[in-house]
């Protein structure tokens, strides 16, 4: 099969990987910076709130993807997609979509945004609005007897041992998701063939056979005329935007079977 000749699964899951160890490591930094003044507050618990979309992908990544590496690979993905639970619950409720029941509990759980002193102060409705929404996604990740099944304790970030907890285990559970999603992408790449510029035509016809109609199959193979279709696209927009007439016949001969 064509998809399978040009490794169209692996690449693609590679990228998936790629995207997500990029967006890990930048939330990471944001986790790690400290808080000065409401904008800082308001950056920190932005991220912290995105940073459960990117985890609940790691989750669907590692549902997908299965590789038969180590004994502790295996056993660093299920310790891994254990904790990843709570990134599901949080990204169903308070990033992927803001569930109306929780942010019904969340405006119980903290009067003082609607305080009259503050109705004016927009930063802090804000801020509040972030936190509370975190708070109530966190404190409703509860078992069949109520108990929250992280910490064992409804949290509360303003008051700092509850901080703590949550945020070490948020780094906790970044930490372990960029271990898994490096060795899982390095693992990946070494069997990915990267194409020279002899493949550059056929990589090129098959690129421009891309169907971006997400509801249907994409079509990966094409014939002699198409190949020299697209030779004469190329040589065209080479042409188009002045390019060396070296670099033209360059290409020309790159293209000959």
């Amino acid at each position: 099969m064509d998809k399978q000749k040009y490794q169209i699964t692996e690449k693609s899951n590679y990228l998936n990987l790629l995207i997500l160890i990029d967006e890990l490591e930048s939330y990471h930094e944001f986790l790690s910076d400290k808080v000065s003044d409401i904008n800082s507050w308001i950056a920190k618990l932005r991220n912290t709130r995105n940073i459960f979309l990117s985890l609940n992908n790691v989750r669907d990544a590692m549902n997908k993807i299965n590789l038969n590496l180590s004994d502790e690979y295996v056993v660093l993905s299920r310790s891994l997609k254990k904790k990843l639970a709570f990134a599901n619950h949080f990204r169903n409720r308070g990033i992927g979509h803001l569930n109306e029941t929780l942010l019904e509990r969340a405006v119980q759980w903290s009067p003082q945004i609607f305080y009259s002193e503050t109705k004016e102060n927009e930063k802090y409705k804000v801020s509040e609005a972030h936190r509370v929404i975190i708070e109530a996604c966190t404190n409703s990740f509860i078992d069949h007897e109520g108990k929250q099944k992280v910490f064992n304790t409804e949290i509360d970030l303003m008051y700092p041992p509850d901080a703590k907890l949550f945020f070490t285990h948020l780094q906790e559970i970044v930490t372990l998701s960029l271990e898994w999603l490096s060795i899982s992408a390095k693992s990946i790449l070494s069997t990915i063939k990267h194409h020279d510029k002899k493949e550059i035509h056929e990589l090129g016809a098959i690129a421009g056979k891309t169907n971006f109609n997400l509801k249907e199959e994409s079509i990966y193979n094409y014939t002699d005329d198409e190949k020299k279709l697209q030779l004469n696209k190329t040589i065209q927009g080479l042409e188009e935007i002045g390019a060396d007439k070296e670099v033209i016949e360059f290409i020309k001969n790159l293209f000959k079977s």
